[in-house]
């Protein structure tokens, strides 16, 4: 007598379809956004004209987002695809590797990101008159980079890697190469060009020259 074998079904979750059509609509809004407030800036942007970018009526906006600084801070946060911080509390490597691996995502990230550098245009124009964009950019992409590198440097520094050195007080001295590159690029366009490889590779190496412990 044959048994026959049974078989196992397994249960794929399948995300119902307002789920998938509200995200979607909620990435063409970030999109539309995006382009809005590259071209005219925050001050002149208006969720009329972000709404008819995105094909949607203005009423839908709201119903993602509660007003036009809040849709800036959406904007700003998309910007990053991967959090740096999250990087540090999952990195199994040396704490060398991960700071050559955090730096290297800063670039594929901000520094040759489009998008990135034109809010960063955005946000030396009109940061003055608008302080709370300053601080949305600061909570959303700044103040979780300096977080990051000065967990590296502490990680180093506790495994005998690195050397203490007031770096870890001001992280931005390591990544101030990077915020060079965006200026640089925003200023010059392609008129006097930097070689982003080669000029990241210089980057890596001044720092890890800087705060690897020198062997005696």
């Amino acid at each position: 007598m044959k048994v026959k074998a049974s078989r196992q079904m397994t249960m794929v979750p399948i995300t119902p379809h307002w789920r998938q059509r509200k995200a979607l609509r909620n990435e063409q809004i970030l999109a539309a956004a995006f382009d809005v407030f590259a071209a005219h800036g925050y001050a002149e942007t208006r969720l009329d004209e972000v709404a008819k970018r995105a094909g949607v009526a203005k009423g839908t906006i709201y119903l993602y987002f509660k007003n036009k600084e809040q849709l800036f801070r959406a904007v700003a946060r998309s910007l990053i695809q991967k959090r740096f911080d999250a990087l540090v509390g999952t990195f199994r490597g040396t704490a060398p590797e991960l700071l050559r691996e955090l730096l290297s995502r800063m670039y594929s990230q901000i520094v040759r990101n489009d998008r990135a550098r034109s809010i960063v245009r955005l946000m030396l124009a009109e940061s003055g008159k608008f302080p709370r964009l300053s601080e949305i950019y600061h909570r959303e992409i700044i103040a979780p980079g300096i977080k990051a590198v000065r967990q590296v440097l502490k990680r180093g520094i506790a495994s005998g890697e690195f050397r203490k050195t007031p770096a870890v007080e001001f992280p931005q001295i390591l990544v101030a190469p990077g915020i060079l590159a965006i200026v640089w690029k925003l200023l010059h366009g392609d008129r006097h060009r930097l070689d982003l490889n080669a000029y990241l590779q210089a980057h890596l190496d001044f720092v890890l020259c800087s705060v690897r412990k020198k062997q005696v």
